[in-house]
């Protein structure tokens, strides 16, 4: 029943972005010729999937670096390198946090002159201070996936939606590891430059 409303928002969201939001932003077009770094900020709403419930808000400032930008050697496709960082406040048991930083490999391509799509990968490190019993320990590894839209707000500036779901364990370092399984929603600006 959850995975259902998950897979609903997810849908409704992708729906909005690609037929909505280009319509709002006329004439705004990436200048792709400008894409060798990119700088944002997403703003996320994140709830656990299973055990006591969760709810984390986040911020995720990132960097990334164009290994092949978007209409070069691959087409309307490119691949970047990010470095994100994650800081969350969590509603649980108690008001805990979490800091965290995450390697990224992005795959994007330009769908359209003022849609970029992106799907999105890796794994990091975080510090979890959360009391509730779906997290065993505050040191633990984020392995994640994700995708989402980049929708032009003028050549060098978008607006972003995405989805991703982010595992988080200690891989085994400790006897004690239980899944902590999070679904985020995101929204937010990024710059290319």
């Amino acid at each position: 029943m959850e995975r259902r409303r998950w897979g609903n928002g997810l849908m409704v969201m992708v729906l909005a972005a690609l037929v909505l939001l280009p319509g709002k932003v006329k004439g705004a077009e990436f200048d792709v010729s400008k894409f060798n770094q990119e700088v944002g900020l997403r703003f996320a709403y994140g709830k656990n999937t299973k055990t006591a419930t969760v709810r984390l808000y986040s911020l995720l400032p990132h960097w990334g670096i164009f290994l092949i930008p978007p209409g070069k050697n691959l087409g309307p496709f490119g691949v970047s390198f990010l470095v994100e960082g994650i800081a969350s406040i969590a509603g649980a048991d108690d008001t805990g946090f979490e800091l965290g930083i995450t390697p990224l490999l992005k795959l994007s391509c330009l769908v359209f002159p003022s849609v970029l799509f992106y799907i999105e990968g890796g794994a990091g490190i975080i510090s979890e201070s959360i009391n509730t019993p779906a997290l065993a320990h505050a040191f633990n590894f984020t392995p994640q996936v994700g995708a989402g839209f980049d929708i032009a707000l003028t050549t060098q500036t978008a607006f972003s939606v995405a989805y991703r779901f982010r595992h988080s364990s200690n891989a085994g370092i400790y006897k004690e590891n239980p899944a902590f399984n999070v679904n985020f929603f995101q929204a937010g600006l990024n710059y290319y430059y």
